[in-house]
Parts: structure tokens; C-alpha cells; sequence
């Protein structure tokens, strides 16, 4: 006789348990309350599974949509019968959109993810520091300084917006540039990508108060012991830090490293108020909006073959270059996220669970 897995096992049990509750029910052998619980129980799975498909109906729309536009052929766009799936396919506008006279695509992107993963990482160890300190050093203090970081996502960052274009303008600390370059000025870090690394690095960057918030309860679940320990064999501040706390919350680290990266990839406010670069992938896309039309027509002058199919004046045909545009944008995020969900959710499931 073959041995069943338990996995097969567990698969027949429930398979036998379903065809007894059919048998014993067409017998009158049940009684009512076990009735009303099998009959709950199949509309709360009913229900559940509604849910998950009309939700994945949400998100998987938009992206269906982006791809059913860009790979649309010009000569269907626009007709009820491609609603869903293009009736000719075509891969032009994927071709104009990483042309260079519309997003540059190969050098943008390798200049935006150089620079993300720059801002990641400065910002990840800014704020894993910062919820350190305020989790485990109790000082004087320590409740006003984090209300403050709590501020920093309350309030809107448009508020800030000129107070923080004032001061890399007219960049300083405590007038010792100025004292140095004789001049008694600053220096201007205004269109330089370093403008956006002083604040990731110093705890002010793209969603900065929610990562000391969200690491700073991480910490708080781990137990103090280990740490207790690691001090009385002579660890600092900083070794106990890398050595101890950022292996125990590596789920929560990475759950931050990814939002962090979403985030600063997708930037276009610090990007447009300090850096306005347009090989940022973004922020040239959301430029790219507002005149389309000037990029289409640039495009195509530079295959001949184009120049006999588009039209840029059809608004059907910038919107499929739009979500062409979009879908090139969103492809590296997607290839990440796949790489990475699995963690990704596990550390956002336990982050902030337990406690001191």
C-alpha cells in the first residue's frame, strides 16, 4: 500500500469531511447549530473571496491598461473591439518612449537608479539610528524631540517648501562655510543631487518621520536583554546597533529600504524644488505630461517610418505614448517588488508587535 504525504492526507480528510456533511445532512443526521456554522463559514469565505477578486480587479485594471495601450498598433487605437486585448499589436510607442528625444530611457535609468539606491541607503541608516536613540535612550526630552518627528509627517512638506530652498540656496552650517571661502556666503547646492542626500542622511528626506516611526516600534519589540548583555561586554552605542538590533529587525529594515526606494524612485517634489534633473525618470515623465505633444512630434522626426503613422495631434495616440511612457517607468519597481514581496510583507506584518 502507498504512503500518503501528509499533505495528501490532509487533502482527503478534508474531501471526507465535505462528502459526510452532504451524506449526513440528506439523513437529517445534523443538528441546527452545526448547519448555521457551515452555512456561516461558506458566506464568509464567499465574502472573503469577493473581496480579494474585486480589489485585485482595482489594482490589476490600471496596469492592464497601461500595457493594452502602449502595445496597441496606431491604426486600432481607440476602437471598442481593443477595450481589452489590442486587436493589432505594436511595439512603436515602446520604441518612441525609450527613444531619446522622449524619456532617454537606458541613461535615465541608470542614472535614477544610482541615485535611489544613494538616498535609500543614506536614508535607511538616518532613520534606523534615529529610532534607535529614541527607543532606547530615555533622556530629558526624548518625548518632545520624537513629537517633532511625528510633526514631520502631519505636516504638509509644501509648508517647508521655501524654508528649505532658502537654506540650500544659500547653503551653510553655523557660518563656517562662508568663513572658510572668505566670502561669508554659502554655496549653492541647488541642481545638485547632494541637496537631496544631506537631507536623507540627516533624518529629513522622503517619508523620513514615518521610518523612524515605524523602525522605533520594531525596536521596542525586541527584548532589551541581549542588548543589556552586549553592553556589559563593552559594545557602544553604534556596535550594539549593527551588530545586534539590525540583524533582529532585518524584516523590518528591508520592509523600509523597499518603501524607501518606492518613494525617493518616484519623487518629483524634492526632485522638482532641488534637483530638477531631467534624466530622473519621474520627474522627466511627469514633465513629459504637460507637453506630449512637443515629444511626439520630436520623436518621430527621427525615424522616417514613424513619420507616416503618427499623429500627435490624435489624443488616443498621446495617451497610449503616456502609458508607454508610465509602463517603462513602473517595469523596474514591479521586477524589484518581485524579488522581494515575500519579506517585504513578512516584515510589515510583524513590525510593531510586542512591546518594552
Amino acid at each position: 500500500m502507498t504512503k500518503l504525504s501528509r499533505k495528501e492526507r490532509m487533502q482527503k480528510a478534508e474531501e471526507m469531511a465535505g462528502i459526510s456533511f452532504w451524506v449526513d445532512l440528506r439523513k437529517g443526521r445534523l443538528s441546527k447549530y452545526t448547519i448555521q456554522k457551515h452555512v456561516r463559514s461558506f458566506f464568509v469565505s464567499l465574502f472573503r473571496y469577493v473581496i480579494l477578486i474585486c480589489l485585485g480587479f482595482v489594482v490589476i485594471t490600471p496596469l492592464w491598461n497601461l500595457v493594452r495601450d502602449a502595445f496597441t498598433a496606431p491604426a486600432v487605437l481607440g476602437e471598442k473591439s481593443s477595450s481589452w486585448i489590442p486587436q493589432q499589436v505594436s511595439t512603436i510607442f515602446m520604441s518612441m518612449s525609450i527613444s531619446k528625444n522622449l524619456m532617454d530611457y537606458w541613461p535615465s535609468l541608470l542614472y535614477t537608479l544610482l541615485t535611489t539606491v544613494v538616498l535609500t541607503f543614506l536614508q535607511v541608516l538616518s532613520t534606523g539610528l534615529a529610532a534607535y536613540s529614541f527607543a532606547r535612550l530615555k533622556f530629558k526630552g526624548s518625548n518632545i524631540l520624537f513629537f517633532f518627528v511625528v510633526l514631520t509627517i502631519v505636516v504638509p512638506s509644501d509648508s517647508i517648501m521655501l524654508a528649505q530652498y532658502a537654506a540650500f540656496r544659500n547653503f551653510d552650517i553655523f557660518g563656517l562655510i562662508g568663513l572658510i571661502n572668505g566670502t561669508g556666503a554659502g554655496i549653492n547646492l541647488i541642481n545638485q543631487p547632494v541637496a537631496q542626500f544631506i537631507l536623507a542622511g540627516t533624518g529629513m528626506g522622503v517619508k523620513s518621520g514615518l521610518y523612524i516611526y515605524f523602525l522605533r516600534q520594531g525596536v521596542r519589540g525586541l527584548p532589551i536583554s541581549v542588548e543589556e548583555a552586549a553592553h556589559v561586554d563593552g559594545a557602544g552605542f553604534l556596535r550594539t546597533f549593527f551588530s545586534i538590533v539590525v540583524p533582529s529587525m532585518s524584516g523590518s529594515i528591508l520592509t523600509v529600504s523597499v518603501l524607501s526606494f518606492l518613494w525617493n524612485y518616484t519623487d518629483t517634489y524634492y526632485t522638482g524644488l532641488l534637483n530638477p534633473n531631467v534624466k530622473q525618470l519621474a520627474y522627466r515623465y511627469s514633465s513629459l505630461q504637460s507637453n506630449v505633444r512637443w515629444g511626439i512630434n520630436n520623436a518621430a522626426k527621427t525615424r522616417p517610418e514613424w513619420l507616416t503613422t503618427i499623429d500627435a495631434t490624435n489624443p488616443f495616440l498621446q495617451t497610449a505614448v503616456i502609458s508607454a511612457c508610465a509602463l517603462l517607468v513602473v517595469v523596474p519597481l514591479l521586477i524589484m517588488y518581485a524579488f522581494v514581496q515575500k519579506r517585504f510583507v513578512q516584515g510589515a506584518a510583524r513590525s510593531g508587535l510586542g512591546g518594552d
